[in-house]
């Protein structure tokens, strides 16, 4: 794949499955909205979590309002540092809105510092992750946060 169109890339929806299962209705499936900036990040979450759930991809948070309104996921995981808005303001922002109040935010970042959890804690979020992350702490993590 072309890294430099993947770099690009603002929005990547993930509609089918990689596997048999995606023969069930995508609706049927909770929706879960990535947010980070690094399309390795991207992949690997959209590699871990597609067998059970329908991801949406986006590399920037520019288009966070139009992604919520147009696709209503039920989760919504953010990177802190991103370019333009970072992660921090884009969970006020989801917070903000009718629709948001509702969704579960967690925050998948390098920022390990004992302020930005508090931040993190501050501004809405459900939940914190640090990178590097185990695939048994993101799975435990979206299944609490989905469930609640």
């Amino acid at each position: 794949m072309d890294k430099t169109a993947d770099n690009s890339a603002i929005e990547q929806t993930i509609t089918g499955n990689l596997t048999e299962d995606s023969k069930a209705s995508s609706s049927d499936r909770p929706k879960v909205l990535v947010v980070d900036d690094d399309p390795v990040v991207r992949r690997i979450v959209l590699e871990l979590l597609n067998n059970r759930y329908t991801v949406i991809l986006a590399s920037t948070g520019v288009q966070l309002p139009d992604l919520l309104q147009r696709h209503r996921p039920n989760l919504v995981i953010l990177d802190v540092m991103l370019p333009w808005v970072n992660g921090f303001e884009l969970c006020r922002i989801i917070k903000t809105h009718d629709q948001g109040q509702e969704i579960p935010v967690l925050f998948l970042t390098s920022c390990k510092e004992k302020e930005d959890l508090l931040t993190g804690r501050e501004v809405g979020a459900a939940g914190y992750l640090t990178k590097p992350f185990y695939a048994k702490d993101l799975y435990r993590e979206v299944e609490r946060l989905l469930a609640a």
